[in-house]
């Protein structure tokens, strides 16, 4: 979109993986990774990309939950680091409450919109067959 970069510059979306606010020391760990960041770019670039930076944002978990209110700031729930991880995650419906449903990333079948359309979809497909038995 024209409108993402003043004219003749690039909008550029850089994410990485960070675990949930557990009382981290946010503002080293962003300097930290930034620095990172900004060598590897430049080092596989073969150009200096920090003084072509003219706006910037950085976003993270205390920032994440402030804006979404998602538990520790976690974009996709509870971490997927085990090999296990992607069969226990949260069903997309309870058994507690009679017609509550759950689609997004951190329910199954998991982050990225990909999956969260996808756990949409499920939930679609689950609402019409309790409609119907009532």
């Amino acid at each position: 979109v024209s409108n993402d970069a003043p004219p003749g510059c690039e909008n550029w979306f850089v994410m990485i993986n960070a675990p949930g606010d557990y009382g981290q020391d946010w503002p080293s760990l962003k300097a930290k990774a930034r620095k990172t960041i900004l060598k590897k770019l430049s080092a596989t670039l073969n150009r200096e990309i920090e003084p072509l930076i003219l706006t910037e944002h950085i976003l993270d978990p205390v920032g994440i939950q402030d804006n979404t209110s998602s538990y520790r700031g976690a974009l996709y729930g509870a971490a997927s680091n085990s090999r296990f991880a992607a069969f226990l995650r949260h069903p997309n419906f309870t058994g507690q409450v009679q017609n509550l449903y759950f689609c997004g990333g951190s329910v199954h079948p998991g982050g990225g919109i990909p999956l969260c359309l996808l756990s949409a979809k499920i939930v679609s497909d689950l609402v019409p067959d309790i409609n119907s038995n009532q």
